[in-house]
């Protein structure tokens, strides 16, 4: 009975039962004519079709169908080709690539992130001369916070006053005074350098990032009893405030400082919690109008400290506070828009720190005069320069 069914009949009840899927779209006519022109693109796709599927063999053998005619065989070919054809057209819609999504139009008056280090690229590229970035730039400079001991040998407390204390405000080889001692600024103080008060290096630096950090302790007692007390030697210059000291051990600091366990100096903490940092740039001090702008940059307890000395410190994934684009410092106050810059540490509440006056050796115990406390802020970011060997000097 099942060799005098045509295999279409089969397959057409195979299709129905779910046994076989159909090759055609329901809409679609069964192409009886011969391949034309658009069938040579897929012919390889449907050599592969026709090996691997041999669903329409496998019913027709279970429905005892072991001969076909010619015409049949044909309605099989084109059973294959339609399937052929449709693995061809979902292969190529996988490798069609996707459109790119628009991007949003950004109104004219945005300012697009980086605009800072474009602004300054395109002022270098106008001045003519030959110039240099550097991505990893990087200056520090420290501030000394002197914290004034007040009260008795019994009761006595460290104090710092409310008021604004400076960075970036002296160069190498500048005269400065630290806890009351005059000296000469050094690369442990700022790396930012001034050949002379009317000749600079012509550099100009985008701030992108700022970190901070402890900078030393130095302790000043009076000098009349330091001299009272023999055997302190060399110590008598560290007594006056006039070498750095490193003293946990609470030889000629107070312990108080410092934390019983971690040893963390706590004075740099309560500085840390009760302070903010700006940025400012006075033009009055180039010579020119009194116009000034200050920054409100953020609280200090949010500027990352940092022990790590290196000056490319923003390359290395270490904690930074990014800043606002477009914050220019520039070695050549006269050349800045607004003039002269330098950041300040405003401590707008006066600290008070309770301390135990310690004995040095007289029998006694002594209070110091001050102690002064020195915080270093380091600046991140993209240092534009005159090649070497270029004379752009002013």
């Amino acid at each position: 009975m099942n060799e005098n069914r045509t295999a279409h009949d089969i397959l057409r009840e195979s299709d129905e039962e779910g046994e076989t899927a159909s090759p055609f779209e329901e809409h679609d006519e069964p192409d009886t004519a011969g391949p034309d022109d658009e069938d040579d693109d897929t012919a390889a796709l449907e050599l592969e079709a026709e090996e691997e599927d041999t669903g329409d063999i496998r019913a027709l053998r279970k429905q005892g169908k072991k001969q076909v005619s010619l015409e049949e065989l044909r309605q099989i070919q084109r059973r294959s080709r339609a399937r052929g054809q449709r693995v061809g057209i979902k292969k190529a819609q996988k490798a069609q690539p996707q459109k790119a999504k628009p991007r949003p139009k950004l109104p004219p008056n945005y300012v697009s992130p980086n605009e800072g280090a474009r602004q300054l690229f395109a002022q270098w590229t106008a001045r003519g001369g030959k110039f240099q970035m550097r991505q990893d730039g990087h200056y520090y400079s420290v501030a000394e916070i002197p914290c004034k001991c007040q009260g008795t040998e019994k009761l006595a407390w460290l104090h710092i006053a409310k008021g604004e204390y400076p960075l970036f405000n002296v160069g190498v080889g500048d005269s400065m005074t630290i806890l009351g001692n005059n000296t000469t600024v050094t690369t442990n103080w700022t790396n930012l350098q001034r050949p002379s008060k009317n000749t600079y290096n012509d550099q100009e630096f985008l701030i992108q990032s700022i970190t901070m950090q402890e900078a030393g302790l130095r302790v000043r007692y009076d000098s009349a009893a330091i001299d009272k007390i023999g055997g302190l030697g060399e110590a008598k210059s560290v007594l006056t405030g006039q070498a750095w000291l490193w003293d946990d051990a609470g030889a000629f600091l107070p312990k108080e400082i410092f934390h019983d366990f971690s040893g963390e100096n706590l004075l740099y903490r309560a500085v840390r919690r009760s302070a903010v940092v700006y940025f400012h740039w006075d033009k009055s001090r180039t010579g020119g109008s009194a116009k000034s702008n200050r920054v409100l940059v953020d609280h200090l307890r949010n500027v990352p400290d940092t022990k790590v000395k290196t000056l490319s410190r923003t390359s290395g994934g270490g904690a930074v506070l990014t800043v606002p684009d477009g914050y220019v410092f520039s070695e050549n106050p006269e050349r800045s828009e607004y003039g002269a810059f330098t950041a300040i540490i405003s401590i707008p509440e006066d600290i008070v720190f309770p301390v135990k006056p310690i004995d040095l050796g007289s029998g006694t115990p002594i209070k110091p005069i001050e102690v002064g406390l020195y915080v270093q802020l380091s600046l991140n970011g993209i240092a534009f320069k005159p090649h070497e060997g270029s004379s752009n000097t002013k």
